[in-house]
């Protein structure tokens, strides 16, 4: 018989990526299962969630918003094919999400540490322990902390504001992506219709820039003088931006989301990858094979990483300069699938021209 306080698995952190395995394994995990956190995904605040995608993905279905065709800044709009781009409200996805969970114990409270006991492990919460053969761990508060002390991080932000206008002044078809701010923050627009839009910020720097819906009202009101708009919903989020851990307390110590390393530290950028390693972990899972703790791209990507978080926490401007070059060395596109780390070696030369006045101050 299981002790009160022992589970077959424990997910550390009831987010996005734990509650997509959660799904994708629904009928296959063992005896009890619980996750451990104080605060239940539909209780939070809603946002939006922005992503482009060659093929399908879980979220297709909750997109209040799609565009085959996008422009930078004041180029023109141009097919952004073979990519999709859309957007989704975290509320939708999260309620669908959220019905898988039946049998599972939701366990309100904060995990502190993850350990090793022989063939278990044992999870600290403020609320005593647990014991577990398996865990999966989102947690980037936890050890292994997330981003690893000791390498190069930063700190993305933006508000964003869902707005009405007082007259049709949006292109419904075309998405607008890095339209500079100012120095150091670039704005999406992402239309919804003629007259109501989703518009973001977007920062890169070693702290957040807080709440602020006044510079993108203003960029409004200079992009389409003489229109009014109404805030229908504000939010702000911050994404930390660094490096995986390389090791977990064992092999039944798995990570997830952005403390696998599924979130692209010079975007801040890894919805449609959570989502793709999600499925990968689940076939492995099903054919009872190991599944692997961590993740790592390829030596050349976490390098560029590395010296876009090196820029970003040095001067926080360098980064918006870096973007901008890069979108215009090459169709978008390409872009998409360079922030995808799609391309091949052959077709970064380019990329690297463009990047190269940034990177060493001559812009």
């Amino acid at each position: 018989m299981i002790a009160a306080r022992d589970y077959d698995v424990v997910f550390v952190g009831g987010g996005l990526s734990a509650l997509l395995l959660l799904k994708a394994l629904r009928g296959t995990l063992p005896g009890r299962v619980a996750v451990v956190d104080p605060s239940p995904p539909l209780e939070q605040p809603p946002v939006h969630w922005s992503y482009w995608s060659l093929g399908a993905t879980p979220f297709d279905h909750f997109a209040v918003g799609a565009w085959r065709r996008a422009r930078v800044a004041d180029a023109p709009p141009e097919p952004i094919a073979p990519h999709t781009m859309r957007l989704v409200r975290s509320t939708d996805v999260f309620a669908d999400l959220c019905a898988a969970l039946e049998g599972v114990e939701w366990l309100r409270t904060t995990a502190r540490s993850i350990s090793r006991r022989g063939n278990l492990y044992e999870v600290a919460t403020d609320d005593g322990a647990l014991r577990t053969s398996r865990v999966f761990d989102s947690a980037p508060e936890v050890a292994p902390e997330f981003p690893t002390p000791g390498r190069p991080r930063a700190l993305l932000s933006g508000t964003g504001l869902r707005v009405t206008a007082d007259r049709p002044v949006f292109d419904s078809e075309t998405a607008t992506l890095f339209d500079p701010l100012d120095e150091r923050s670039f704005a999406y627009v992402l239309p919804l219709g003629p007259a109501e839009a989703l518009v973001e910020s977007a920062s890169f720097g070693p702290t957040g820039q807080g709440a602020d819906r006044a510079p993108l009202l203003r960029y409004l009101e200079t992009r389409h003088p003489g229109a009014r708009f109404a805030v229908d919903h504000e939010e702000y989020g911050e994404i930390p931006l660094g490096f995986a851990p390389a090791r977990t307390a064992g092999p039944g110590h798995v990570l997830l989301g952005a403390k696998r390393g599924l979130v692209k530290p010079s975007a801040g950028y890894g919805i449609v990858r959570i989502a793709e390693e999600t499925e990968h972990l689940a076939r492995l899972w099903r054919r009872r094979r190991p599944l692997p703790t961590t993740w790592r791209t390829g030596p050349h990507w976490r390098l560029l990483d590395e010296g876009f978080l090196r820029l970003a926490t040095a001067d926080p401007g360098r980064p918006l300069a870096l973007l901008r070059e890069v979108m215009r060395a090459i169709p978008l596109s390409q872009s998409l699938s360079f922030i995808d780390e799609e391309l091949s070696l052959r077709q970064l030369p380019p990329l690297m021209r463009s990047a190269y006045p940034v990177v060493f101050g001559k812009l």
